[in-house]
């Protein structure tokens, strides 16, 4: 189970488009949201307005919008501390 998991790790990391874990729900409500996350980092980098991002993706409600705005990946950050 380790090693399937350390190769998972590394298959990440040779690639390079380490990808950190968004929700698949929102915690609040329940909606799903973990398919919108791609779209809205790639938007956001671009410089477009988060409001317009979150209003075009659907997000409505303050508790999704809450956590696509707050979320901040950290994979690359965990990953130098490797228990294997």
């Amino acid at each position: 189970m380790t090693l399937k998991l350390e190769q998972n790790v590394q298959n990440h990391i040779v690639k390079d488009t380490i990808k950190m874990i968004i929700p698949i729900r929102c915690f609040s409500c329940g909606k799903p949201i973990g398919h919108l996350w791609e779209e809205y980092n790639k938007r956001i980098e671009a410089g477009e307005d988060r409001r317009e991002i979150l209003n075009d993706l659907g997000l409505d409600r303050y508790c999704c919008r809450a956590l696509m705005m707050g979320h901040v990946d950290l994979l690359e950050e965990v990953a130098k501390f490797k228990k294997f």
